[in-house]
C-alpha cells in the first residue's frame, strides 16, 4: 500500500491518500484536491504533475 500526504504539498491538510499502488494513491490524491482544493483537473492529469505527486508517494508498511 502507499500513501500521500496532503500536507507534503504544503496545504494545510490533514488528508492522506491511499492506494494499492503509487497509481491508485496519485489518482486518490488528485481526486482530493480536485474535490477539497478546487484545483484544477486537467492540470493535475498531466504526465508531469503526475510524477511530481508521484514523488510524496510512501511505502506504507504496518
Amino acid at each position: 500500500m502507499f500513501i500521500i500526504a496532503c500536507r507534503d504539498f504544503g496545504i494545510d491538510c490533514n488528508a492522506v491518500m491511499k492506494g494499492r499502488n503509487i497509481d491508485e494513491s496519485i489518482d486518490a490524491a488528485i481526486k482530493h484536491g480536485i474535490a477539497m482544493h478546487k484545483q484544477d483537473a486537467r492540470k493535475l492529469q498531466t504526465a508531469d504533475m503526475r510524477a511530481e505527486i508521484a514523488t510524496k508517494a510512501k511505502e506504507y508498511v504496518k
